[in-house]
Order: structure tokens, then C-alpha cells, then sequence
């Protein structure tokens, strides 16, 4: 049997066995591809009523998967609230999904970050799953036809939002 010769050993075997638990990610690729039908899936919002994506076609979306704990999440979360604000004349909806997560936490967190975007909680997993999200922030950008247009995992610049949604209006 070895013997580790010293405490660094077993950190950096720590630190390294951290890499392959699903989290807060800048570095994840989703597996549903472009071109392909986004998911489909009905979610009770925060705010009262749901949200149908099959009822947006003809509509952009884009659906920002995130996490209270994560805090990557919190970076982009204002970046988020000013192009929804901007786009808001525009047929583009924005849809908030906490995964992973408690209602009262992801609650918490869009308050503490002035977040006024539709959202609700992946109670079960099935959206995550559905998607294939790893990591979070996840954003898809969703066509007109219901169809996924791009998908970036970590976090989404004011550019980025700007340049994949202005492809799909």
C-alpha cells in the first residue's frame, strides 16, 4: 500500500476528486444540441400562474438555469435584468430556472439580486435533466419555432445576450 508523504498529497487528491461533482461551472457543455427541439416542460412560477414553453412559439426565449449557491450566477444576474428590460417591446421572453436549489433560497437570491424576470423551481429535476444542465449558469436561447438555437454554460455577457437573441429576432 503507499503511503502519502505528506498532507499536500491528500489536498491535492481532495481538490482534484472536487472537479467531478456536478456545480458552479464556467466550463460545461450542455448536450442537447443546436437546431433541436427544445424540451418542453410546464413550471409553477414564484409569482403565481405557470409557465408553458410550447405556448411561447413564435416568441424568443431564453431560460437561465442558476442556482442561489452558485456564484457565478450572481455575476451575470444583472446583465440578465437589463436585456430583459431591454428587450421587453420585443416578442423575447426570459425565464428564470432555480435547480438544485429550495424555493425560499432562490427566492432569496433574486430578491437580494433585483431580479424581476418570470421564475420558478425545478422541484424534481426533470427540466435539469431534460436539458442535460451540468453546471450552473446554463443560458439556452430558444428560436421562434421552439427550437434551440445556442447554449452557453457559465456566464452570459451583456454582448453575448444581445448577439444570440438579435440572430433570432
Amino acid at each position: 500500500m503507499l503511503k502519502p508523504k505528506s498532507n499536500n498529497y491528500l489536498l491535492a487528491l481532495l481538490l482534484s476528486s472536487l472537479l467531478l461533482i456536478p456545480g458552479c461551472s464556467d466550463n460545461t457543455t450542455p448536450p442537447i444540441a443546436t437546431m433541436e427541439a427544445a424540451p418542453d416542460f410546464n413550471m409553477a412560477l414564484f409569482d403565481g400562474g405557470d409557465f408553458q414553453l410550447s405556448a411561447q412559439k413564435g416568441k424568443v426565449v431564453v431560460i437561465n438555469f442558476f442556482a442561489s449557491w452558485c456564484v457565478s450566477c450572481g455575476k451575470e444576474t444583472p446583465v440578465i435584468e437589463i436585456i430583459s428590460h431591454a428587450y421587453a417591446p420585443q416578442k423575447v421572453v426570459f425565464l428564470a430556472i432555480a435547480v438544485d436549489d429550495t424555493e425560499k433560497k432562490a427566492k432569496e437570491f433574486m430578491k437580494k439580486m433585483g431580479m424581476t424576470i418570470p421564475a420558478g423551481l425545478d422541484k424534481t429535476g426533470k427540466i435539469k435533466d431534460d436539458y442535460g444542465i451540468y453546471g450552473m449558469p446554463t443560458t439556452f436561447f430558444i428560436d421562434k419555432n421552439g427550437k434551440v438555437s445556442y447554449s452557453h454554460s457559465g456566464v452570459v455577457t451583456e454582448e453575448l445576450l444581445r448577439h444570440e437573441i438579435d440572430k433570432l429576432l
